[in-house]
């Protein structure tokens, strides 16, 4: 087999590397399972991407989350658990029972009429993280580009 991009096991040490400092991070910032932070990210990914005014910078995307109209937002795009667990090929009793304890950690609000809401409490202890989790992919893009394997991981082809 010819390697499609130089400095293969370079490049998979590096995404390695972020996949770990992740997890860390999250186990120790938010004190949660992988999967519950994948249901956390499908919450943002959902309303970022139905969103029809996206924050201009990182302050107006979180400031967008704190006004009243967030609410208003996910009851007329309610993001069910049905719709989570297929976008993350998860069991639903599995996604269910994490939407439970992330309701105890107050990170998240969930009724069957309004869907997943986001609580004031998940900017509180997401903000922080999502911090740190742009600056290490900062640093992954820096180490494929220093090994010269970022050009090569970009254009990529099948």
């Amino acid at each position: 087999m010819t390697k499609k991009v130089a400095a293969y096991s370079e490049t998979l040490y590096h995404l390695i590397n972020f996949r770990t400092d992740q997890f860390q991070q999250l186990k120790k910032m938010l004190g949660i399972d992988y999967d519950s932070f994948m249901i956390l990210s499908v919450m943002g990914a959902h309303y970022l991407k139905h969103s029809n005014k996206l924050g201009s910078d990182w302050e107006a995307v979180w400031e967008d989350l704190r006004t009243s109209k967030i609410e208003e937002f996910y009851i007329s795009r309610k993001l069910t658990i049905y719709a989570v667990s297929n976008i993350l090929n998860l069991p639903r009793e599995t996604v269910r029972r994490k939407i439970e304890t992330l309701k105890k950690k107050k990170l998240i609000n969930h009724s069957t009429t309004r869907g997943l809401l986001p609580t004031n409490k998940t900017e509180e202890l997401m903000k922080p993280f999502a911090e740190i989790e742009l600056k290490t992919l900062s640093k992954f893009l820096k180490s494929l580009k220093k090994n010269g394997t970022l050009d090569a991981v970009l254009n990529f082809k099948d």
